[in-house]
């Protein structure tokens, strides 16, 4: 195995435990996995994150619910987003909550709630300022109060998803918070009412609420902001691959897809199994770095599909030596955030984008 994530179960629930720390003790803590635990995997991640202690766990969707539920996970399960009518009834069958914010997919809810003799728990998401689903603030009670008539639906949750939290000073997440809560205030027969995320748990500590929704955080990752003065979390992943190949190659070689590196002198190219299909971003063509013996070194060329190139000059390499791509080694460090900025996006993005190829060693 030459390429591979590394994920430490330690550092998730060391994370769980830093978070909580900010928290009033009534608030619920709910764990977000989606996105394959953005890339963690979902499963282990899930275990670990029940074991220590959270009380909910949030999907994107009904199979990646379904994976966790197949896995032996009974704890209660939020899908952040509405299923299409035809699978209401294995949302019911497998225990599952559902958000809802059409009153279709509830009418379909409760009838097969009613058809197996059952309830349908239900989150109902209200767009205060996120603009891409959930009900108007202005219809909110108008359909809640018609979504509570259904015969077999308990209003479980009441939420709402920031857009700007990660500004301390940002004006709008407490025009959203205001217009949540004039709502949260008429409706006192839902137990659950949430609107934090990662960002909004460390910087809006007036929105936590109920209950609060951890993603970034949970794997060790920072929302934009100073944050680290607030929270020391751990990174949970390390993304790590092996010299394959090394070679020595004469000054004016070219190298890569395009020949868009030209090496300048003498030197030796070594040669790892990692490439934009593994989720090593194209973008780190002739910009990123690993780190071989405690040592960075720069990618040049263009990675590929399968294969990206590291001058490592007249370095003491040998064929078989790891190779960091995220993470630490003797001394030296890859942050994801160093590598996101390096492709002009986001930390989410980098490690949700490691391949399903990559395997996943948890220790």
């Amino acid at each position: 195995m030459n390429t591979y994530a590394e994920i430490c179960l330690k550092a998730v629930k060391h994370n769980i435990a830093e978070v909580r720390q900010l928290l009033a003790p009534h608030v619920k803590f709910m764990a977000v996995v989606k996105a394959n635990a953005y890339g963690h995997g979902a499963v282990a991640i899930a275990r670990s994150a029940v074991e220590a202690g959270v009380n909910y766990l949030a999907v994107a969707n009904l199979k990646e619910a379904l994976e966790l539920r197949e896995a032996g996970i009974v704890s209660p399960i939020l899908i952040l987003t509405e299923s299409p009518t035809s699978v209401m009834d294995e949302i019911i069958q497998y225990d599952l909550s559902q958000t809802i914010y059409s009153f279709s997919e509830a009418k379909a809810l409760s009838d097969e709630a009613l058809k197996r003799k059952k309830i349908a728990k239900i989150h109902i998401k209200v767009d205060t300022g996120m603009g891409r689903v959930g009900v108007a603030p202005s219809e909110a009670m108008a359909f809640i109060s018609k979504v509570s008539s259904l015969p077999a639906v308990q209003l479980e949750g009441f939420f709402t998803h920031f857009a700007m939290a990660e500004d301390p000073h940002d004006n709008f997440t407490v025009g959203q918070f205001e217009k949540f809560q004039q709502l949260s205030n008429r409706l006192p027969q839902i137990p659950l009412k949430h609107a934090a995320n990662s960002a909004a748990v460390l910087f809006h500590p007036e929105t936590h609420l109920d209950l609060v929704r951890v993603g970034l955080m949970l794997y060790g990752l920072y929302p934009q902001g100073n944050s680290r003065r607030i929270i020391n979390l751990q990174p949970a992943l390390s993304f790590k691959s092996r010299v394959t190949y090394l070679k020595k190659v004469p000054a004016g070689t070219p190298l890569s897809y395009g020949c868009t590196y030209v090496t300048p002198n003498d030197t030796m190219i070594a040669t790892i199994p990692v490439g934009y299909a593994d989720g090593f971003s194209r973008r780190l063509s002739n910009r990123g770095q690993v780190i071989i013996r405690g040592r960075r070194f720069p990618v040049v060329g263009r990675v590929t599909m399968d294969l990206t190139m590291v001058n490592v000059g007249d370095s003491k390499v040998e064929v078989g030596d790891e190779v960091v791509l995220i993470g630490s080694q003797n001394g030296q460090a890859i942050s994801a955030d160093e590598v996101a900025a390096l492709e002009d996006t986001i930390s989410y993005e980098v490690i949700c984008a490691i391949g399903k190829r990559v395997p996943r060693i948890y220790k």
